[in-house]
Order: structure tokens, then sequence, then C-alpha cells
């Protein structure tokens, strides 16, 4: 090894940002001391072996100045090593600036280091972010308004901003079009916003094929006639409404499409080397403008150009110790696209080989073996469906069932939930219900009490299944079935048809004119309680509202009088037939009329009050009751009083009697 230099020997004492130490002038400017005459007359060589001794040995310890500089800006930890075998004579790891002459102080000035080029990327255009709308930006609870019935927007897995317009012009005309499509046809975004979804019942779709290096994207689609097999296996569950289908017959036609999307007419030019229909002639970003503008150019053949690659740029020369030449100019990004509209798609679709649907077996794919008739008989298409689901909610809304509305609930909550699947095996036993429905609750609380084995069979009233009709033909719950044959209905009925089985703890006394008279006020609560909770919630003016209560509060009062004085149930202290008859409208008058209507929380000390606990506490009714949330979203179409809400709500607002 040769033997080191004095100059070398300083550097290994020195980091290599601190080869300078700054000095501050009497006015408060930094300068360097005069340059050291032994580093203007190194070698780069020298510098080179330094750094590889620097890299195996380690950084060296910072100086012990109060005020150094460092070039990087960073510790000196942070100083990566250099591979000991690294060698790059045109491209040396440090350069050093020219001398300062020594003068008076001045600025120091120390240029940023220069980042690394980046590759070379394909530029390609990319679509503007969406626009944000007024009503996009609005939470969503908030309710859209609904779009006119004469056009509306599409959600496909495939396409995004597909237009429902019932009769745009031309409309059989394009739909021969699409469905006799043999050669490929251009359509731009509105042309297949606007037709596609008239025709897309004809097609299934199979497929979607994205590019690696291009954006456009290819879907392929199948005549639906083709065929595929079943996906979900048939339903086990009786209560389930069966629908008649017949499977149809598979290969009925072999047709396949490919619809091609492009998202801005370069792309397009770039991939069919052609403008695509009603493209503007005079565009500048055109890659085929481009390569007829070029100097020197026919136009018979693209150039490299054509494809985005720009022309290659000279090599710079570039000296020992200046990195100058390799600065960010040749590798600076294009200029921005000019502001303006967002890029106009295109769409191709053309038909693709088949498998010998023209009979001849030579692969080439032949027209559709049905009509466009047969298609539309098969399944409507999304138009018509729109159209369909359009009227529906209209007729909804006649008979109050407006979607945008919340409605009943199909599935008990809370305590209520668990006791439903605590009985949801077969039993001999059945009792059909709805979780919101008060009058199935008097039933479960009676089926509690005695803790008789039963099986509840949660039903949707409204819909009126076939196992509710075989029990009760009136379609009402609740409904009880025992055995094989024999049920029956009406709650209070069920709750005397259970005290009759003689099991569990009796809600009717053993004393014949007490049981008649806990009859007597089950029939109070039936004609006067009952009725005017539902005027009360039901009404919509202010003033009968004041009235219904009134009334509501004093046919409350002839029963609490009635009833034992020292409670705390109707009876004395323990549960008995008249509780579980009026059980479900006492937890109601909480959570459906206090919200919907005011009413106040009983009085602190009253025998009503203790009343109402005690009816709280049951666990046979605590076992039965969901959360709050579930009565409050169910009678909001009783406070509403929304036509079509119940057979009940129709009997209250005719002053007719319960049903």
């Amino acid at each position: 090894m040769q033997q080191s230099s004095p100059v070398l020997q300083q550097l290994r004492s020195l980091h290599p940002g601190a080869l300078q130490t700054l000095h501050q002038s009497p006015d408060g400017s930094l300068y360097p001391p005069p340059p050291l005459p032994e580093l203007q007359t190194l070698h780069t060589n020298d510098v080179y072996n330094q750094q590889q001794q620097y890299a195996l040995s380690g950084p060296p310890q910072p100086p012990p100045h109060a005020l150094h500089f460092e070039q990087h800006g960073l510790p000196p930890t942070q100083f990566p090593p250099f591979p000991a075998g690294y060698q790059h004579a045109s491209s040396p790891r440090f350069a050093l600036n020219p001398p300062q002459l020594p003068g008076p102080g001045q600025q120091i000035y120390t240029p940023q280091p220069l980042p690394p080029p980046p590759r070379p990327t394909q530029q390609l255009p990319l679509p503007p972010p969406p626009i944000l709308t007024a009503s996009q930006s609005i939470a969503q609870h908030v309710e859209q308004a609904r779009p006119p019935p004469s056009q509306a927007h599409a959600r496909d897995g495939q396409f995004q901003g597909l237009k429902l317009i019932a009769n745009p012009p031309d409309l059989e005309k394009w739909r021969e079009k699409l469905f006799n499509v043999d050669e490929m046809i251009t359509l731009t975004e509105e042309e297949f916003q606007t037709y596609f979804p008239h025709i897309d019942n004809v097609y299934s779709h199979r497929s979607t094929q994205r590019h690696k290096r291009k954006r456009f994207v290819s879907h392929y689609w199948d005549c639906r006639l083709k065929g595929r097999p079943p996906g979900t296996k048939k339903s086990t569950d009786p209560d389930k409404k069966k629908r008649k289908r017949v499977a149809r017959e598979r290969d009925l036609c072999d047709v396949k499409i490919k619809i091609t999307e492009f998202f801005d007419q370069r792309e397009y030019e770039e991939q069919l080397g052609e403008r695509p229909p009603g493209a503007e002639e005079n565009d500048a970003t055109s890659p085929i403008a481009m390569t007829t503008s070029t100097p020197g150019n026919t136009g018979a053949t693209p150039g490299p150009q054509f494809f985005g690659q720009g022309p290659m740029l000279p090599q710079q020369p570039v000296s020992g110790w200046d990195l100058t030449g390799m600065g960010m100019p040749h590798y600076a990004a294009g200029p921005p696209p000019p502001p303006g509209a967002p890029p106009k798609k295109f769409y191709t679709f053309q038909r693709v080989n088949g498998n010998g649907g023209n009979g001849k077996g030579d692969g080439v794919a032949g027209p559709h073996k049905h009509t466009l008739e047969e298609s539309d008989r098969v399944k409507k298409n999304s138009v018509i469906r729109w159209q369909a689901k359009i009227e529906k909610d209209d007729r909804k809304k006649a008979q109050g069932g407006d979607p945008s509305k919340k409605t009943y609930h199909k599935k008990a909550t809370g305590n209520a939930l668990t006791t439903a699947k605590n009985h949801s095996k077969d039993d001999e036993l059945k009792l059909y219900g709805s979780c919101f429905c008060p009058f199935v609750q008097r039933v479960w609380i009676s089926l509690e009490h005695k803790q008789i084995p039963y099986q509840y069979i949660e039903i949707d009233p409204y819909k009126k299944p076939q196992s509710l009709l075989d029990v009760n033909p009136r379609g009402l719950v609740p409904a009880l079935r025992h055995g094989p044959t024999w049920s029956t209905h009406e709650s209070t009925v069920i709750m005397e048809y259970l005290e009759d089985l003689n099991a569990g703890p009796a809600l009717l006394p053993p004393d014949p004119q007490t049981r008649a008279t806990s009859r007597l006020w089950s029939d109070h609560v039936n004609r006067n309680i009952i009725p005017w909770f539902y005027k009360l919630l039901q009404s919509q003016d202010s003033n009968d509202q004041v009235e219904h209560a009134k009334e509501l509060r004093d046919q409350i009062s002839k029963l609490v009088d009635a009833a034992d004085p020292q409670g705390p149930f109707f009876l004395g202290s323990h549960l008995s037939f008249v509780d579980v008859q009026i059980a479900p409208w006492v937890i109601r008058l909480r959570r459906v009329l206090g919200p919907y209507r005011g009413w106040p929380e009983p009085e602190e000390g009253s025998r009503w009050k203790r009343w109402v606990d005690a009816i709280d506490a049951d666990r046979s009714v605590k076992m039965t009751t969901s959360t709050d949330e579930l009565y409050i979203e169910s009678y909001e179409r009783y406070a509403e009083n929304r036509p079509g809400t119940s057979q009940l709500a129709d009997a209250v607002n005719s002053g007719r009697g319960l049903p």
C-alpha cells in the first residue's frame, strides 16, 4: 500500500462534511477560511481511495467545534457506505467546486444535491377526477329526490353512467343494429349509455379483461340463450314463497360479442389507427393529426411518436468532476393536459368468433338462432324493469308503503330475539306471530309464564304465507296450531285455551266469580282502552289528540280503580289474566305514545305507577319484549296514519271495532 500523504492523514480525522470550518465576520455573514493548498493538488484517485477506507473503518467522530458545517444536513451515521468494488471513473462520487479566492467575508451558497434521475415512463393521460355535485356531497341519510320518470341512471357491474331513457330517438333501429351486429360498430359515450340498457337483456356478461399497459378494457358477453348451470340450491324453507320456474334449455345460441371501452379519442386512435365517428378534425392532441403534421412525414406510416414515444435525446459529455450534464431537464414531465371538458369515451361493439354458429363448423360466428322478440320474452331489459319498479313503488305509496319511510320490523330484537331462538325447534304446539304485534305478545307472555313447550314461528302478516292461511284463513296473527290438524286464532281465545290445558301456573283464579270479573275487565281492555290507544296514535289533528288522550286516561283510570288496592298487579301480588291482556299496551305507552304523542310517565307513588313497574319487571314480559327502536320504527306508519297500514288501523279510522 502506498505511503499516505499528510493530506490523506488529515482527511482520516475529519468528517467529509466538516472539510470547511465556518467563521463569522463582525457584520454577521459567514465565510470560509482560505483553502488548503494541499486540496488544490489532490488527485481524484486519492479521494476515491480515502472513500474506501472511510467505508471500511466507519465514520470518524465529529470535530469538537461549537459550530461546524455539514454539507448534507444529516448526522454522520446516516451516510451509507459505498460498495468496496464500486468503480466508475467517469462519474466520481464527489465533485469538488473550484477553490474560492481569498478576500473579505462573503455569503456561502451551498447548492442542494440533485435527486437521482427517474426512470422514463410512458405518459398516459388519466381521466379527470369526478366532479361531485351538491347532491352527492350530502350524507347518505338525507333522502334524495327521485329522477323524473322519463330518465334515470342504471347501476351496472361493468359500465358506469348508463342512462335509463324510456323512448330515445330511433330506438328500434338501434336495437336491431346492436342485436344483428357483425362488423365492428363504434358508439359514442352518449349513444352507448342511452341504447345499451335497451339491449342488455340479449347478452349475459362473462368476463372482463384489462390490458397490462393500456387503459382500454375489453368486456366479453354471450347471448343469454346460451345459458349457464344454476348457481343457487333450492331452498328447503317451508315458509319461503316458491317461484314457479322452469329451467330453460341451454346452448340455444352461440353468439359472443366483445365491447371495448376506450377512455378518450387518443387511445381509440392509437389502437385502431383511425378517427372515431363524430371526432373533431382539428384536434391537436390526436395521434393521427400529430403524424400527418410532422415535417417530412407523408402520413402513410405512423412513426414512433404514434405510439406515445418521444424522440431520443442526444447524450451530453460528462466531465470528470462536474455532474451538471446529468440533471433533470432530460427527464422532465410532459406539459399538463390543456384545461377543458373531460375526455369523451368511445365504445366498439363487435361479434367475435364462436363455436360454428353459422352451421358450417368453421369457427366463424353466425347470427343469432332466434329473434329479438324471443330475447325480450326470456328477460326484460333494464329500462323495462326500471319502469315496472317505478309503477310498483307508486302502487305502494298509494297503499301507504312508501319505500323511503320506515316500515315494520320482520324480526325480533333484544330479549324477544333470544326467546324466539330458544323456541325455534319443531314442536306440536306452534305459535305464528310477528315481533311488533301486541296481540301476539299477549299469547307469548302466557306461554312463557306457563313454561309450556312450544315453537315460535315469525311471520310477515302482510304477505300472508300459505302456512299462516292454513291456520287462520283471514291471515291474521296470532294463530296457534296444536297437533297435526287442529288450530285456532284470536289472542283472547288462545289465552283461554292455554288455561284449559291446565299446564303451568294459572292466570285465571279458581273462584268462578273472580274468573268472571277478570273476563269482564279483559273485555273493557279490548273495547275501550285499545281503540283509544290507536285513535290517539293515528290522529293527525292536535285538538283531536288532546281529546283522545283524555279519553284514554279515563278508561285506564276505570281499570285501575277496579284493581286490587294493594297490588301491584290487578288481583294482587301475582300476574293474572287481566295483567297479560293489558301488558303489551302498557309497554307501548312509553315506547310508542311517549315519542309520538308525548304521553306522560306515571305519577310517582300512584297505584298506576306500581302496576306499570310490576309489569315492566315481570320475567315473562321482559323475555317477549324487543328493543325500543323496533317499536318506534314499526309504529311510524300508525303515527303518520298512512293508508293501508293494517286492518286494525282501517277499522279505527272508520269507527268500527277491532277486526
